[in-house]
C-alpha cells in the first residue's frame, strides 16, 4: 500500500478561520491488486453487479432514460467532496494488518510500513495533515451513513412508479454506501497512523512535475510558507489539469485514478472561488 499526498492549493485557512493555514490536499490510496482466487463475499459480487449495471446505463442511446439517470448521475458525483472519494476507495483487507495493535512485533512494523510520498515543497507536516483531515471526517462519514441509511426506506412510494426502478431509493443506498466506506477507511487510517506505520518520504519526481506545471509564484509561496507560518497570503492553485497525466504515469496509476483527481482539481479551483474549505 502507498499514499500519495499531491496539494492542489497553496495554503488556506479551515473552517471557521480557527486553524493553522494548509493546502488542500488530495490523498490518492494505492493498494495492491485484489488475488484472482480471492473468495469473493457477497459485497464484493454486489458492489461489481451495481458497476456493471451503471455501466450499461452509460452505453445506453443518447436521449434514453438511461442514459439521462447515468449522465445526472455523474453529475452528482462529481459533487461529492474529493476526500470522500479518495477514503471510499481504500479497502481495509488489501492494506497491512497488526494482529497486536497494543504492541506490534518489529516484523510487524515492518510489514505494515506505509510510505506516504509527497513532494517536498509542502509547508506543512505530511502526518500532521492527514490526521487533522481524518479526524475531521471520520465523524462527518458516520453521521451520513446513519442519516441516508434512514431516508431509504421513505422512498418506498416511489416503487409505485411503473417501469422507471426506485431511483431515489438507490441514491439513498449509494450515499449510505459511500460515508460507510468512507468511515471505515478513516478510522482504519487513524489507527494506522496511532501505531506509527506510515511514514512521509519526499519524491524528487513528483517536485519536477509541480516545477514544471504549478505557477512559479504560487510554488515559491508554498515553498515560502516553511518560513513564514499563518501570514494571510492570496489562495492559488498548485495542482493543474495537464499535470495528472505525468503523475499517472510516474506511480502506474489507472486512467481511473485520473479522473478522481481531476474532480479534485475542480473542486479545488471552486473552494477557491467559494472560500469554503471544507
Amino acid at each position: 500500500m502507498r499514499i500519495i499526498a499531491l496539494p492542489l492549493t497553496s495554503s488556506v485557512r479551515g473552517p471557521g478561520h480557527t486553524e493553522k493555514p494548509s493546502p488542500l490536499v488530495y490523498y490518492h490510496f494505492q493498494t495492491p491488486p485484489k488475488a484472482e482466487n480471492r473468495r469473493r463475499g457477497w459485497v464484493d459480487w454486489a458492489t461489481g453487479k451495481a458497476t456493471s449495471i451503471w455501466a450499461q446505463f452509460g452505453k445506453a442511446p443518447e436521449g434514453s432514460w438511461k442514459f439521462k439517470v447515468f449522465t445526472y448521475g455523474e453529475r452528482l458525483v462529481d459533487r461529492v467532496d474529493f476526500e470522500e472519494l479518495a477514503l471510499k476507495g481504500v479497502d481495509p483487507s488489501m492494506g497491512p494488518k497488526l494482529s497486536n495493535p497494543r504492541s506490534p512485533t518489529e516484523e510487524q512494523k515492518k510489514t505494515a510500513f506505509i510510505p506516504l510520498v509527497h513532494p517536498k515543497f509542502v509547508g506543512t507536516s505530511p502526518l500532521a495533515h492527514l490526521e487533522t483531515i481524518l479526524s475531521r471526517r471520520s465523524p462527518r462519514h458516520r453521521k451520513g451513513f446513519y442519516t441516508w441509511m434512514l431516508l431509504a426506506p421513505l422512498t418506498a412510494p416511489f416503487m409505485l412508479i411503473p417501469v422507471i426502478p426506485n431511483l431515489p431509493f438507490f441514491f439513498c443506498v449509494w450515499r449510505s454506501w459511500s460515508h460507510y466506506r468512507a468511515y471505515k477507511a478513516s478510522d482504519y487510517l487513524q489507527s494506522l497512523l496511532q501505531r506509527g506505520a506510515i511514514a512521509p518520504r519526499s519524491d524528487p519526481g513528483l517536485d519536477d512535475i509541480y516545477a514544471s506545471h504549478a505557477p512559479s509564484d504560487a510554488l515559491h509561496d508554498a515553498t515560502k510558507s516553511n518560513a513564514e507560518d499563518g501570514k494571510d497570503k492570496e489562495q492559488k492553485v498548485l495542482l493543474r489539469r495537464d499535470a495528472v497525466p505525468q503523475i499517472l504515469q510516474l506511480y502506474g496509476l489507472p486512467e481511473s485514478a485520473g479522473s478522481d483527481i481531476y474532480r479534485a482539481v475542480e473542486q479545488a479551483n471552486a473552494r477557491l472561488r467559494e472560500g469554503i474549505y471544507k
